[in-house]
């Protein structure tokens, strides 16, 4: 396997510089199966920075590396500069690979570009790792790790982040927020009582556009160590915001009005209409 690798490796490096390039319609090239990018890279300031300047500039200069599929081109590396030119109506200035290419061969030149980078989450990792032993590219996580030089612990912790069940994947706002350490996390508590888990994470799902949570808060809360953040609602007099209101976690609601709305005269007013209106409802 190490043999086998290396000489891999070592056709990657001869052919560079050595391969045609291409304007390409970006309509006619797709993603690799082997991408390891979230689709929230594609939602982020960082993209919208980089859509801004293949606009400005007409195009991107430095090339996607990309191989013949079929009628068209399946992309090798440079996933993002891809998506910027498919999203603007931009052609897409792309290296061709020549000759064959295996899977593993392009998931090893995908590997050589990530060495690079910083800015890949464990999320996307882990998702890449497991797609390639589910694939049987590799035999084994060790071998996967031997093979493009990381240790088999960080392999074995971002492929726990890639396999949560989906529901508590997507009780997060953003799955690349998702940390090793709370994956262990999670999967001790699904292994405990995986029920209770998957129930808290349902309920987080379910509020999830509505309120805003940190990674660390959503961990909390489907492991049991605390009670979700509940949405805070505005209270408005016409056009004006007087105030808020909200539940905690008992589930009690707790309403907070402006000083200057809220003298005695006019709290009053507030405590009577309150009577008013829950007097019906409580009478049996």
């Amino acid at each position: 396997m190490a043999g086998e690798i290396d000489a891999l490796r070592a056709r990657l490096q001869a052919c560079d510089g050595a391969m045609p390039t291409v304007h390409l319609d970006p309509g006619l090239v797709r993603p690799s199966r082997w991408s390891n990018r979230h689709e929230s890279a594609y939602a982020s300031r960082a993209f919208d920075q980089l859509l801004a300047s293949v606009d400005s500039a007409g195009g991107i200069e430095q090339p996607i590396l990309v191989r013949k599929d079929g009628a068209g081109y399946e992309v090798i590396f440079g996933h993002r500069r891809h998506r910027a030119c498919l999203e603007l109506g931009l052609a897409v200035f792309a290296v061709v690979w020549v000759g064959p290419m295996s899977d593993l061969d392009l998931f090893l030149a995908l590997q050589r570009e990530n060495q690079g980078r910083q800015d890949l989450s464990p999320y996307e990792q882990g998702h890449m790792y497991d797609h390639a032993l589910v694939m049987r590219l590799f035999s084994s996580q060790r071998r996967l790790a031997s093979a493009i030089g990381v240790s088999h612990t960080w392999i074995r912790k971002t492929i726990q982040i890639a396999r949560l069940p989906k529901d508590v994947i997507g009780a997060f706002a953003d799955a690349t927020a998702i940390q090793p350490a709370h994956a262990a996390d999670i999967t001790e508590a699904l292994t405990a009582d995986e029920g209770a888990v998957m129930r808290r994470a349902s309920e987080l799902v379910a509020s999830k556009h509505a309120i805003k949570r940190t990674a660390a808060e959503v961990v909390d809360y489907l492991v049991g160590r605390a009670a979700p953040t509940q949405e805070t609602f505005v209270i408005r007099c016409g056009s004006r915001t007087v105030g808020t209101w909200r539940r905690d976690g008992k589930g009690r609601a707790a309403v907070t009005l402006d000083a200057d709305v809220s003298d005695n005269a006019a709290m009053a007013y507030v405590v009577a209409a309150i009577e008013h209106a829950l007097g019906g409802t409580l009478e049996t």
